[in-house]
């Protein structure tokens, strides 16, 4: 069974939604913390639920939407979420700080981090960005590696005009022609939202294919859990797993699938153009296993990071991830 709990944004307080199917008696119960609230690219989860996935390995899921990478993995940390979807910057940054929490799954191992033009503006390479007006918002992850990625590309920053806009306005700047490239956007996410504004094919670039390749999505579990309830983490992998399998094989009946469920919430245009990025960075990521994290990964992700000055240090990647929560795990 899955439910789905919005966050207010006064504190961690809580509105129940409907459920989505009856009340399941003698289940584990566990609370999923999303990072933001309902989106295209949290698909998955919604097949989870739905195909009966989390039933058939004997759990109750509760889906709570998020307010932010940060706060979920706090709710975590704290023991009122069981298990956080979150980005690996958040996470690597909260483990640093000394959060009690482990990822359990490697996800998506490539961060879908992008920027974004209209058809009128070229964006090929780094290099377009010179000469022209670049929002790029103070809270975000593109932000904190700027100018790390600008001299890897050996962009000369003192030829782009950089406009540090509230997250809110972004989109109303690029529709305006106020800025010429949006250069924050999550290319599974609010570029299939702005493409939907548009009557023309956007230009895109990712920050992954120019030095930048960062791990995406991780689920990530409370220490304390993982020690003492080992076999429920294990169980919500692998009912997690098939959802992820699902959407891979059958991306337009995932699709469907979600905006029935969240009619109100997921336009079904705009989460096919959602699922469909979501796709494409699954299967270009490495190793090509489902939820296999490998030290490879984890340690350039935490090598570009301490380079560029996004955290001071870092530990071993077996401080941060694990794979022995993951179906065939010894």
């Amino acid at each position: 069974m899955i439910r789905l709990l919005k966050v207010t944004l006064i504190g961690l307080a809580l509105v129940s939604l409907p459920p989505l199917t009856a009340s399941a008696q003698d289940k584990d119960t566990v609370s999923l913390r999303l990072n933001w609230k309902m989106k295209g690219e949290f698909t998955p989860f919604i097949v989870a639920a739905e195909k009966g996935y989390f039933a058939e390995e004997g759990l109750d899921v509760t889906v709570n939407e998020g307010a932010g990478a940060t706060q979920a993995l706090q709710t975590v940390a704290s023991g009122q979420d069981d298990i956080a979807y979150v980005p690996s910057i958040q996470l690597i940054k909260a483990i640093n700080q000394g959060m009690p929490v482990k990822v359990i799954a490697t996800v998506v191992k490539v961060d879908p981090m992008g920027m974004v033009a209209k058809s009128n503006v070229k964006l090929d390479t780094p290099a377009d960005l010179e000469g022209k007006t670049v929002e790029i918002s103070p809270v975000s992850t593109l932000s904190q590696i700027w100018e790390a990625f600008a001299q890897h590309n050996k962009i000369d920053v003192s030829k782009v005009n950089v406009v540090r806009a509230d997250p809110s306005a972004r989109f109303n700047l690029l529709l305006s022609d106020k800025v010429d490239i949006l250069g924050d956007v999550f290319l599974t996410n609010e570029y299939p939202v702005l493409q939907s504004k548009m009557t023309e094919k956007m230009n895109t670039l990712r920050v992954s294919d120019w030095g930048f390749k960062l791990l995406g999505y991780t689920l990530v579990a409370n220490t304390a859990l993982i020690e003492s309830k080992p076999d429920v983490i294990k169980r919500f992998n692998a009912a997690a797993m098939k959802g992820f399998q699902f959407m891979l094989d059958n991306p337009d009946d995932a699709v469907a699938i979600a905006a029935n469920a969240y009619p109100d919430v997921l336009n079904e245009e705009t989460t096919k153009a959602q699922v469909a990025q979501l796709v494409d960075f699954i299967k270009s990521g490495e190793p090509a296993e489902l939820f296999v994290g490998d030290d490879e990964g984890w340690n350039r992700t935490l090598s570009i990071l301490e380079q560029s000055g996004s955290i001071d240090s870092k530990k071993t990647p077996a401080d941060y991830y694990t794979n022995a929560f993951l179906p065939g795990a010894q």
